[in-house]
Parts: structure tokens; C-alpha cells; sequence
């Protein structure tokens, strides 16, 4: 993991924002003083909000943490990092959740909720991975393929309903929408190949992608709008644990789980992209299927096999993409034992 992506030195000032869509509430926790503030989440909002924070301090002396919750932090994420913070975090939401009950939370308010969030920081910013915005393309590719994920989605639950009627005026109506947004899917589709050739960084990865067996076109450019920096992970488990793919062991005393879940922290997008992708390796990637063999010799069931070749793949991801080599059925190291 390269050090220049975790700050070296311990902030001098933690912001914790809590982003609705109308308002920005900021609490600032410094050496000496507490500070709260109230900001539009708008364009002039997020600057009168910089000139705030630059009334404090200068902003290398800041470290800023929000919580991972959608679009409506977008601005301020960006504009925080353009600003030149020391560092910028976006948090899993279930983490600042999970630090509140630790502390015996009680009040529940947005003031409440950024004063939380700044603890947080102050309390684990040295545990954080910083975030880093992502490139033009690379967020167009992420906008446009999630659109297409939920146009995807919206076509099966039409689907669903072609099966429950037999009304002919229905199903004709049904059926035209159907085919009018596939076609709609198809021309995203074709408009996320067309950045992807426009960027040779983008190209190469798409090329490296599309050499894993059971990997196509499709699930290439979800993981390439979905995978976050590599660069932030030293090791495959660690995207893995990142991506909710990894089981989620419960025993205490002489209770536990019959079956061992996987933790779903991550990207849902990426986690149902990998599963028919591992469905067809389970079959066509020589390493995958010797390990899911393997793993029915054991007496694994279905679906933990699959789970599993799921996490395996995503092992063979990183380590294509982090070494810029082309999938290797010769390299045993790409799939370790369980």
C-alpha cells in the first residue's frame, strides 16, 4: 500500500458533516474549541462553507469525514478534495451507526449527527482508508452503467407482470416497454464502450478484465464503474472484506450459525455482477472450477460454493489488474486455498 495515501501525522482539526438534501451540518473538533454550522447544500452553500473552514485553519491542517449515503454528497466531497484537505473520508454508514451505540448514543438530531460523526474521525482516522475522487470517465461510466442496472431491474419486474396476466392490451402495453428499454440498455451500453476506448487507462483494465474466464462484456464495465482504487488495498482479502464478499462468522459459547453468511458491506452493484460471472467460472476458469471441486469434495453446498467462487474471482481481479498481466491459467497463485 503506497503511504502517500494515508495521512501521516494526526489532523489538527476533525470536520464531520451529516449531508441532507437541503443542508450541510458541519461540527469542527479542535485543539482547543468545538465549532457547529449550518450550510445550503448548494453551490454557494459549499462555498460559504470553504470560507469557513478557511477562517479556522488552512485546509492541510483538516481532516473531513462523511458518511457514504448517495448523490447528495457528491459536491461536497469533491469540493472538499479540491480544496486540498489533508484528507477526505467517506464512511459506511453502519460504521458511524455502530460507533454511536458504543458511546451509548441517546440524542438524535443533524447537530447531533455531525458531532458524531467528527468523534468518529477523531476517534479512527488512523484506521480510515482516505477517499480520492474519481476521474471524469470513470464516474460517467459509474453514473451511466448504475442507470442501466436499474432500467435492468425495472425490465424484470415488467417481466414478472407479463407472467401474472393474461389481459392482451396489458401484455402488448408491457411487452413495448420491455422492448424499449432494452433497447435503451443497449445504447448505454454502447456509450460506456465508447468512453472506455477513449481512455487508454480504462481500455487497458477492460482488456485485462475481459481476459478472466466467465467474465464478459457487461460485468467489465460494472467492475470497472465499481472497483474503487486498488491502490488503497495491499492484498486481495482486503477487497474482498471491502467488497462484502467475506463470511461473517457468528459463535458465542454454545450458540452460533448452522450457515455462515457473507457480511454485504460494499457494493450490492458489485456483488450481484460477480454472481453470474462465478456461476460460469464455476465451469470455464480452470482455476475456479478446481477449487469449486475441491470445495464439493468438502461437502459445501450449492450456493457457499458459489459465494466463494465469487471471492476467489474477485482474488483473481485484483491480482490481474494490480500485476497489468493477462489471466494466467498456469499461475496456481491466483486462487490460494481456502
Amino acid at each position: 500500500m503506497k503511504n502517500t495515501l494515508i495521512y501521516p501525522h494526526t489532523p489538527a482539526f476533525f470536520l464531520g458533516i451529516d449531508v441532507g438534501k437541503p443542508d450541510l451540518f458541519c461540527h469542527i473538533i479542535g485543539p482547543d474549541q468545538t465549532l457547529s454550522q449550518r450550510f445550503d447544500n448548494t453551490p454557494e452553500g459549499i462555498n460559504t462553507l470553504l470560507k469557513w473552514l478557511l477562517s479556522i485553519a488552512t485546509p492541510q491542517q483538516f481532516a473531513a469525514c462523511l458518511e457514504q449515503t448517495g448523490h447528495y454528497g457528491r459536491a461536497i466531497s469533491h469540493a472538499l478534495a479540491d480544496a486540498g484537505l489533508a484528507a477526505v473520508y467517506l464512511v459506511n454508514p453502519r460504521q458511524i451507526k455502530a460507533y454511536g451505540e458504543q458511546r451509548l448514543r441517546r440524542n438524535k438530531s443533524d447537530t447531533a449527527d455531525a458531532r458524531l460523526i467528527a468523534q468518529f474521525l477523531q476517534s479512527e482516522h488512523s484506521k480510515l482508508l482516505p477517499w480520492t475522487p474519481s476521474g471524469a470517465d470513470n464516474q460517467q461510466i459509474k453514473d451511466l452503467s448504475r442507470y442501466a442496472d436499474s432500467i435492468t431491474q425495472d425490465n424484470a419486474r415488467l417481466k414478472t407482470k407479463c407472467d401474472m396476466t393474461t389481459n392482451k392490451p396489458i401484455l402488448r402495453s408491457l411487452r413495448r416497454r420491455i422492448k424499449a428499454q432494452e433497447k435503451e440498455i443497449a445504447d448505454i451500453r454502447l456509450r460506456i464502450n465508447k468512453i472506455v476506448e477513449g481512455n487508454e487507462a480504462l481500455h487497458r483494465q477492460h482488456e485485462l478484465l475481459a481476459s478472466v474466464p466467465g467474465i464478459g462484456d457487461v460485468t467489465c464495465q460494472i467492475l470497472l464503474a465499481e472497483l474503487p482504487d486498488l491502490e488503497l488495498f495491499s492484498n486481495a482479502r482486503q477487497l474482498a472484506a471491502w467488497a462484502g464478499i467475506t463470511p461473517r462468522h457468528f459463535v458465542s459459547g454454545t450458540s452460533g450459525r448452522s450457515t455462515t453468511p457473507i457480511t454485504k458491506i460494499g457494493s450490492v452493484y458489485l456483488r450481484r455482477a460477480l454472481f453470474m460471472p462465478a456461476m460460469n467460472a464455476r465451469v470455464f476458469n480452470p482455476l475456479l472450477k478446481t477449487f469449486a471441486d475441491r470445495l464439493k469434495e468438502n461437502g459445501k453446498k450449492p450456493k457457499q460454493i458459489i459465494v466463494a467462487v465469487m471471492r476467489k474471482l474477485l482474488h483473481q481481479i485484483y491480482g490481474i489488474l494490480k500485476s497489468d498481466t493477462p489471466y494466467n491459467p498456469e499461475k496456481r497463485g491466483l486462487c490460494s486455498a481456502p
